[in-house]
């Protein structure tokens, strides 16, 4: 059985290696994967958006266990979801609204709070359900507890409906859903809401050419790419986009059909 963790608790203190020791004291058999500890601090979006550029890489039936928790120790609740042949066991606060959206031709999917304490370790600390709730529920569903035995199945869970480009003025409006590490602009276009020839506005720059790769780009060109998430990037070829254009993540991107003089 796979694990995998993604958090926002970066690597310089020891809460991913301890969840990970609660994991392995229950279920010393599985095995544990790291997808990222480097979410932004607090950042639901980005680990809403990154989980479900990961998770359908995994086989069916992996645990994803995801720790990006501003609500820790209020009245949010910690739930475990079976949707697209995973296990996901999150906050209640709208990770998951990426892969849920994905349900939309498949059956609904199955939300359970988790609300049996026989599951959890012995003393569970107001700031860290990581290692005191998601890690040892994950661990016990990996030796085969029943996910129906966590607690009672929810409707009600918390989902936000992922941001989607909009006409406005005649133009379509995107959005920047994030910045990767080399400063490459991510948007929530797609490569079928561009038109043959397009214009892109982007902070204060106009881009014109969709390249198959980054090495198609010369060097210091600015240029769209459709990224390895399926959605539409802009990049500088060896150099950041965002960095150069003073872009963030909510930064609005409109695309005209056909092309201008720059």
């Amino acid at each position: 059985m796979i694990i995998t963790l993604t958090t926002d608790f970066g690597l310089a203190d020891p809460f991913v290696g301890i969840m990970k020791g609660v994991i392995l004291g229950i279920a010393p058999n599985v095995r544990l994967v790291d997808v990222t500890h480097e979410i932004p601090s607090y950042d639901i979006l980005e680990a809403a958006f990154l989980l479900d550029t990961a998770y359908r890489y995994f086989p069916p039936g992996t645990i994803h266990v995801i720790v990006v928790d501003p609500g820790v120790g209020s009245a949010r609740r910690p739930i475990v979801a079976a949707a697209n042949g995973h296990i996901f066991i999150t906050p209640d606060n709208g990770v998951l609204s990426f892969v849920l959206a994905a349900e939309s031709k498949a059956p609904p999917p199955a939300v359970y709070w988790i609300t049996n304490d026989t599951l959890f370790l012995n003393a569970v600390s107001q700031t860290f359900h990581g290692r005191d709730i998601f890690a040892p529920v994950a661990a016990h569903l990996a030796r085969g507890t029943p996910i129906e035995s966590v607690g009672p199945r929810i409707a009600d869970f918390t989902w936000k409906s992922p941001p989607k480009p909009s006409v406005r003025d005649g133009k379509l409006v995107g959005k920047v859903l994030r910045i990767d590490k080399f400063g490459n602009i991510v948007t929530n276009l797609r490569r079928q809401d561009l038109p043959a020839e397009f214009t892109i506005h982007v902070a204060s720059l106009v881009i014109t050419r969709l390249c198959s790769n980054f090495s198609e780009a010369d060097p210091g060109e600015y240029f769209a790419i459709e990224g390895s998430t399926g959605y539409i990037e802009l990049a500088l070829n060896q150099g950041s986009a965002a960095a150069a254009l003073k872009v963030r993540r909510g930064a609005e991107i409109e695309v005209e059909s056909g092309s201008v003089n720059q």
